[in-house]
C-alpha cells in the first residue's frame, strides 16, 4: 500500500545531516541517488528556504533521480479563417516542452494548417491497405473461436491509440449462406483481430521509413525532418489545461538538451514530484543514515510513487509558465506567460478579426464556479475539478521559462528568415538523441559526420599535389650586385642590381649571328646606308647590343 503523504518517511528513522554543502548540479557525482536531503540555500517553486516568513516552502526533500534528456521546444498555434476565405496560422503565448520519449502521434500540417483526411471506413482501409495504421476511435474487433471460426458473440473493443498491422481481407460464409468480408489485422499484443467491411471508424496510416504522409512519433520527426515545422497531435496524452492555451496544433521550434532533478517535498500532505533544473542555485546537505532510511516501508513506497510520476513526466507535454528569479535579475521584462502574469486584451489582427487570449487561472476558476451552479440547478452531481495543481500529476507538468516571451518571439522571427537565433545557452539546439531507444528514460548519442577514410572517392576531392622544388638551370638569369660605389650620381646611396646574361647564352648568340652572316647576300651601298639609319635612330649614333640588362 502506497503511503498517503511524505510525513510518514520520518515515522521510523530520523535523518542525520552531513556538514558538507553540495550544489544540486554536483549531487549526482558526490552522492548516491535516491537520497534524502535538506535545502539550506536557494528556492524554486515550493522547495527551498523562504526569505519571507509568510511564504511556506519545503526545505526537506527526497531527491529521486537526476536525468539528462532531449526535449523539443515548441509553442501552441491556432488556425483561423480570414474574411477573404484564406486560412492562417497564428502563434499563441503558450510555450511547450516535449520530451522525445513522448509516445503521442503527430501529423504534419501544411503551411495553412491543413492535414490529410483520416480513413473513415474499414472498406476504404482495406482498399488502401497500408502496412500499419493507427486507430483514432474505438472500434469493435471480432475474434476467432477455438475452432478458428468467426462468431458475432466473440468480439473485443480496440481502443483508440492501438497500432494494427494489416494482413489483407478474407471472406466467410454465414449459416444462412451470406458472404461477409473482413479485414485481418494484428494488434500490439500479437492478437489476431477481424474488422467487418461495413464498420466505420477513424484510421490513419503510420508513416514508413520513406513516407511523408501519415502519423509520426516525435523521434521520427526529429530524425527525418528539419525543424521548425507545424504538427497536429492526433493521439497521445493531452495536457489538462484550457483549450485556448493548447489547441493540439503545435509548432516545433528546435530540440535541446535538458538536465532535470526529480525532487519530492517530504513534509507535504501529498506526494507530488517537482522537476527542478540542475542549474538552479540549490545548496543541499544529505542524510548520513540514508542506508537505514532506504530500508523503511515509507521510503520504498515513495520510490514506487515517484517512479510512476517520472514515467508520466516523460510521456507528457510540459507547459512553460514563468521566468525563474535567477533569470529575472538585472533584467526588466514582463512575465513569460499569461498563466503567471496579468491578463491581456484580445488581439486584433490587420484584417479586423479578434483572436482569443489564453485564459488566466482566475478565468478558469470562474468557469468552474459557473459549472457548479449549473449542475446544482439541474440537480446533478458536480463534476470533478477541471484543473488543479496537485491532482493532475498524470498529465500536467510545468517548466520554467529561461527567457522572456518577447525574446522568444524575436528568435523565432530570425529562424524563419534563415538566420541563427540561438542566443540562449539553455535552449541551445542539440543533435544528441538515439532514435532507437524506446524506454521512458532516453539515452543519447552524438551524431557526427563520417570520417574522411569512410567517404567514397566521388564525395572526396583529389589530394592536392605537393609544390615542385625550384632548381636553377645554366641558362637562367643570375642576380648580382653592381660594384658601383655608394656615392653615385643619383644620390640614392643604394647598390643597383643588374641581371647579367650568362656566358653560355652569349656564346650561343654569337655563333648564331656568324652563321647568318655567312649565308647573308651582299647589300648595295644604298641598302647598307638605310640599315645604318634605321639602327641609329634620331641621334645618328649606332646602338650596340648590350650584354648587361638593367632592372
Amino acid at each position: 500500500m502506497i503511503m498517503a503523504n511524505g510525513r510518514e518517511l520520518y515515522s521510523t528513522v530520523i535523518p542525520e545531516w552531513n556538514s558538507e554543502q553540495i550544489q544540486l548540479k554536483n549531487l549526482v557525482m558526490k552522492s548516491d541517488i535516491p537520497i534524502v536531503a535538506k535545502v539550506i540555500k536557494g528556492q524554486f517553486s515550493n522547495l527551498g528556504v523562504s526569505k519571507i516568513p509568510l511564504r511556506k516552502l519545503h526545505p526537506e526533500v527526497f531527491v529521486h533521480s537526476i536525468k539528462t534528456g532531449v526535449k523539443v521546444l515548441a509553442h501552441s498555434v491556432q488556425r483561423y479563417e480570414t474574411k477573404d476565405g484564406l486560412c492562417r496560422i497564428v502563434p499563441l503565448d503558450q510555450r511547450l516542452s516535449i520530451p522525445i520519449s513522448y509516445k503521442g502521434w503527430f501529423e504534419i500540417l501544411s503551411e495553412d494548417g491543413r492535414s490529410s483526411r483520416p480513413i473513415e471506413t474499414v472498406q476504404k482501409l482495406a482498399k488502401e491497405l497500408p502496412n500499419k495504421c493507427l486507430v483514432r476511435q474505438n472500434v469493435k474487433g471480432f475474434l476467432a473461436n477455438s475452432e478458428g471460426k468467426l462468431t458475432s458473440d466473440n468480439s473485443n473493443i480496440i481502443p483508440a491509440g492501438e497500432q494494427l498491422i494489416l494482413s489483407g481481407e478474407i471472406t466467410t460464409t454465414t449459416s444462412s449462406g451470406e458472404r461477409l468480408k473482413f479485414l485481418k489485422c494484428t494488434d500490439s499484443r500479437n492478437n489476431t483481430l477481424f474488422l467487418s467491411f461495413d464498420q466505420r471508424g477513424l484510421f490513419t496510416p503510420i508513416a514508413g521509413p520513406n513516407d511523408v504522409a501519415g502519423v509520426f512519433t516525435i523521434r521520427d520527426i526529429l530524425s527525418r525532418f528539419r525543424l521548425p515545422m507545424t504538427v497536429k497531435l492526433v493521439q497521445g496524452v493531452w495536457p489538462k489545461v484550457d483549450k485556448n492555451r493548447f489547441t493540439g496544433l503545435t509548432r516545433f521550434d528546435w530540440a535541446y538538451t535538458d538536465e532535470t532533478a526529480f525532487i519530492c517535498p517530504i513534509d507535504k500532505g501529498e506526494i507530488r514530484i517537482t522537476p527542478v533544473p540542475t542549474d538552479v542555485p540549490f545548496k543541499l546537505v544529505t542524510a548520513k543514515n540514508m542506508s537505514n532510511i532506504s530500508l523503511t516501508v515509507p521510503c520504498q513506497d515513495m520510490i514506487t510513487k515517484c517512479n510512476k510520476m517520472v514515467a508520466n513526466y516523460n510521456n507528457t507535454i510540459h507547459l512553460i509558465i514563468s521566468v525563474p528569479e535567477s533569470v529575472k535579475k538585472n533584467r526588466t521584462h514582463s512575465l513569460a506567460n499569461i498563466f503567471s502574469g496579468q491578463t491581456k486584451p484580445p488581439i486584433e489582427n490587420k484584417n479586423g478579426n479578434k483572436l482569443k487570449r489564453a485564459s488566466s487561472r482566475e478565468d478558469i476558476l470562474h468557469e468552474e464556479v459557473d459549472d457548479l451552479y449549473q449542475y446544482l440547478r439541474e440537480g446533478k452531481l458536480p463534476p470533478k475539478s477541471k484543473f488543479t495543481y496537485e491532482s493532475d500529476e498524470e498529465s500536467y507538468f510545468e517548466e520554467p521559462a529561461y527567457e522572456p516571451l518577447d525574446d522568444f518571439r524575436s528568435r523565432l522571427a530570425m529562424i524563419d528568415k534563415g538566420k541563427p537565433g540561438y542566443n540562449n545557452s539553455k535552449y541551445k539546439p542539440t543533435t544528441m538523441y538515439d532514435s532507437t531507444n524506446t524506454g521512458s528514460s532516453p539515452t543519447y548519442v552524438r551524431i557526427e559526420s563520417k570520417p574522411q577514410t569512410e567517404r567514397t572517392k566521388e564525395d572526396s576531392p583529389p589530394p592536392v599535389p605537393p609544390p615542385r622544388r625550384f632548381s636553377r638551370s645554366d641558362s637562367a638569369p643570375q642576380i648580382i650586385e653592381n660594384p658601383r660605389p655608394t656615392d653615385s650620381s643619383s644620390g640614392s646611396g643604394s647598390k643597383e642590381i643588374h641581371r647579367i646574361v650568362s656566358e653560355a647564352t652569349l656564346q650561343r648568340k654569337t655563333k648564331l649571328s656568324k652563321h647568318k652572316d655567312k649565308y647573308k647576300p651582299k647589300q648595295t651601298p644604298q641598302q647598307q646606308e638605310d640599315n645604318r639609319s634605321s639602327r641609329t635612330g634620331s641621334s645618328g649614333t649606332r646602338r650596340h647590343s648590350l650584354n648587361t640588362l638593367y632592372l
